[in-house]
């Protein structure tokens, strides 16, 4: 019988301390009230029907009473709905409900103690009323308690249940509530009535090439909507148009059904019997049923419809009752047709690719091995099935190469080879040498260790006329990602012998930690160089990062963290960290996060800047401990031999890494333009600038790399029609220090000073000096609301920048744009 198991959670009131004289319920005890076997019941039932079922309710107590005397009262009042009890009065009633609570156990060491209602009984039911009673329980309470109320049948009430059903039209139901001071529930459901019928299920498609045969890819159910089918009760299975059946069998031994159609071959009806009582699902299993597609064309479909019937004593074999005769139909069988249900799809001769779409995506961690070496995640690193498959013996042309390919950055460690039906290396008359492991590590060689190349002719084709039954072949891969690596793990299935290439996801990789940095905008100080922000490290999941195993080691190219950067862990998460020793920017984790996941933030951070760097973005990098150890120690499925250790084949070798008495250091990038160097040296005349400044016309605010600056005087557009720019503005945009942007009232000239220039401008003048050359301007230098203006590119000539551009539809000016795309 399907069963629904309906729970909540007891609300719990605060426990109290009563006086030894006290009788009263303090809460002192909370519990979790469940129904178990809630009961399905079919329309047009007897109003008893109840009897026939198992149901009960549960109240666990999960709490132990908080008492200082060896007194103790729970009162809990019961409450049906849909329902009644049994008894011609409520004396009557009374008697059926203390019958109702034989199954609890309470006490305080074996549970084994019972509900008395007797005198001297620990229990009392009072307040009898039709739909409600109050129970009082007058003892401890314990962890573990039990008390039990059958809802069901019950053997020693005349009616065999003391729960009547008000109704059973179909979508009615009966629920029981519960309320009191160690418990208070919703309306919990115990039964619903259901129309009596059939459905039929197949979790998924079969496919089969024209005029061939195909067992169903997933096992057919016949389910009853309620009940169970009774011995005798009869199915039609009958397929749709151009469809017929090659063979329907029932299990050797203990058969739920037997054929009564037999021996089946080419019919498109077929029919079948249940052998026993008591089944609620009749299972055929999907070897057991054959389809052949005969006159069927490609993109058609095979319905199954499954009608239940009712046939006689006589034509069923079963006993006939007293009472009856052999010609009258089996008791409690029942007419229903079921919705059709499609088992399988007429394809053209193709390959599929595919994995068990009702199994979950495995999800694992990237950068890490598959002992997951510096996390405490256990997974196995393995993915889903994969099965490729012939629809019709032959489909496959072995006369081309065959590849299965993996996304950049994700290696295959190990292969398991779960089926080989008919996919064959060798033939030798009828025997055949089955594709295994080493194939898959031949093809992982040939595709370069980026995905599999099966070489032509690695397979014997299945119309070959000893094999001559299509193939398929299942398979797992255990898999490991670099550390950039993140989403899904696509396998792909493509060659010259197929039209389209087939994607499947397979697996699904996530990072054990993120990390958060923004762009940082400096110019060259050579040593110390503040950097404004912080950096902050999170964990993916509480727990996550192993102690002693998992290290972070921070790097920024062609400059050197000082070292002097702090190490705070956020309050809640109780991961303890120490600085990495041998690095300038690293921590290790020394223990283990446990109530949240832990966040690092990196403050006080800063470098020492050749001055002869560049101009320009440099990204903040990341090593791990066990990232290393995955790139450099996980050895790869692959027949590849040449490998830099001679030991085996490592990630580290596909991405070609240096080995020379150990492998380099790998880092990844984990922050692009972590850095941003924006204009030279101190002491270098070298006028670039890369920082991208836009200037929108009109509005109050540009845009300085990833930064929002307010303005109080916008940009605008002169009567003589020149884009005119705030001097001031733009020039600590692009990296000027402001104390280096003078301006002298007494003579209304603004001085900018960097690397080794002197630009000046004064107001009312069209010209700009430049180290003292004078530059023709386009327009005067403009005084506007107290802010110094002159014209875009004037301005942009003197402070060297080459790359402006105007976009005339937005209105917006643009420095250094084409640099940073």
């Amino acid at each position: 019988m399907k069963k629904l198991i309906s729970m909540v959670m007891a609300a719990a009131m605060v426990v109290s301390l009563v006086p030894a004289t006290a009788f009263a319920d303090t809460g002192s005890a909370k519990a979790v009230a469940k129904v178990i076997d809630s009961a399905d019941i079919a329309k047009n039932a007897d109003e008893d029907a109840m009897k026939k079922e198992t149901t009960q309710l549960q109240l666990k107590v999960d709490k132990d009473g908080q008492y200082t005397t060896t007194y103790a009262k729970h009162e809990l009042t019961f409450t049906l709905d849909g329902a009644e009890f049994y008894g011609t009065d409520n004396d009557a009633r009374k008697a059926n409900i203390e019958k109702l609570f034989t199954a609890s156990k309470i006490g305080e060491t074996n549970k084994t103690t019972t509900l008395n209602f007797g005198a001297n009984g620990n229990a009392t039911v009072s307040d009898v009323d039709k739909d409600s009673f109050k129970l009082t329980i007058k003892t401890h309470l314990f962890d573990d308690n039990l008390i039990v109320m059958d809802l069901g049948g019950v053997s020693t009430i005349g009616k065999g249940t003391a729960i009547k059903l008000k109704s059973t039209s179909v979508g009615k139901k009966a629920t029981i509530a519960v309320e009191g001071d160690m418990v208070t529930t919703d309306d919990l459901t115990f039964a619903e009535v259901k129309d009596t019928g059939i459905k039929a299920t197949v979790k998924k498609v079969a496919e089969v090439a024209e005029e061939e045969t195909t067992a169903l890819e997933r096992e057919l159910k016949i389910e009853a909507n309620v009940g169970n089918f009774v011995k005798g009760q009869r199915f039609d299975l009958k397929l749709s148009g151009s469809f017929e059946f090659s063979k329907l069998v029932a299990p050797t031994t203990n058969a739920d059904y037997k054929v009564v159609t037999d021996p089946v071959k080419g019919e498109d009806k077929v029919t079948i019997q249940v052998l026993k009582d008591g089944l609620d699902t009749i299972t055929i299993k999907a070897d057991d049923m054959v389809i052949d597609a005969n006159s069927a064309k490609a993109g058609a479909e095979c319905n199954l419809t499954v009608k239940a019937v009712r046939a006689s004593y006589e034509e069923t074999g079963v006993t006939v009752p007293a009472g009856a005769t052999k010609t009258d139909l089996v008791k409690d069988t029942f007419s229903d047709t079921a919705d059709a249900v499609v088992i399988a799809k007429v394809v053209d001769n193709a390959v599929t690719l595919s994995v068990d779409e009702d199994d979950d995506v495995p999800v694992i961690y990237s950068g890490v091995n598959v002992a997951n070496y510096g996390i405490t995640d256990d997974s196995d690193h393995e993915s889903l099935e994969v099965t490729i498959k012939e629809s019709a013996a032959g489909a496959l042309d072995v006369k081309k190469a065959i590849d299965l390919d993996l996304p950049d950055g994700v290696y295959v460690t190990a292969v398991d080879v779960t089926k080989a039906d008919n996919a064959a290396t060798e033939l030798n008359g009828t025997a055949q040498t089955a594709v295994d492991e080493d194939d898959f590590a031949e093809a992982y060689k040939k595709g370069d260790e980026k995905g599999f190349e099966f070489a032509r002719r690695t397979f014997v084709a299945t119309d070959d006329r000893n094999i001559n039954d299509k193939m398929e072949l299942s398979f797992k891969l255990t898999l490991v990602a670099e550390p950039n690596f993140t989403g899904d793990v696509k396998l792909k299935l493509s060659g010259d012998g197929f039209d389209k290439a087939q994607e499947v996801t397979i697996a699904k990789f996530v990072s054990p930690y993120t990390v958060e940095a923004a762009q940082n905008d400096l110019i060259i100080d050579y040593r110390n160089t503040k950097v404004p922000t912080n950096v902050v490290v999170k964990e993916a999941e509480e727990g996550l990062w192993k102690k002693d195993q998992m290290d972070f080691n921070f790097n920024v190219d062609y400059m050197t963290f000082e070292d002097d950067a702090t190490y705070t862990v956020d309050k809640d998460s109780d991961l303890e960290v120490k600085a990495l020793k041998g690095t300038k920017m690293g921590f290790k984790v020394t223990e283990e996060s446990s109530d949240k996941a832990a966040a690092v933030t990196i403050s006080d951070v800063s470098l020492y800047m050749s001055r002869s760097i560049a101009a320009g973005a440099y990204d903040l990098d990341l090593m791990t401990t066990p990232g290393q150890k995955m790139l450099t120690e996980e050895k790869l499925a692959t027949a590849s031999t040449d490998g830099e250790t001679k030991t085996g084949y490592y990630v580290a070798d596909v991405i070609d890494m240096k080995y020379d008495k150990g492998w380099e250091d790998k880092f990844y990038t984990v922050k692009e333009g972590f850095i941003n160097v924006i204009t030279a040296g101190r002491d270098q005349d070298d006028a670039s600038f890369t920082k991208k400044v836009v200037v929108p016309v009109g509005e109050k605010y540009l845009i300085a790399g990833e930064e929002q600056v307010a303005l109080d005087v916008p940009a605008y557009i002169s009567a003589q029609g020149y884009t005119m720019l705030p001097v001031r503005a733009v020039a600590t945009a692009l990296g000027i220090n402001n104390n280096n942007v003078l301006w002298n009232q007494a003579s209304r000239t603004v001085t900018i000073l960097y690397g080794q220039r002197i630009i000046t401008m004064v107001a009312g003048q069209k010209v700009v000096t430049v180290n003292g050359n004078t530059i023709p301007a386009s327009a005067t230098v403009q005084i506007k609301d107290g802010r110094t203006f002159l014209p875009m590119r004037d301005l942009a000539t003197a402070l060297g920048v080459t790359d402006i551009t105007w976009d005339a539809a937005t209105k917006t000016a643009t420095m250094n744009g084409n640099q940073n795309k």
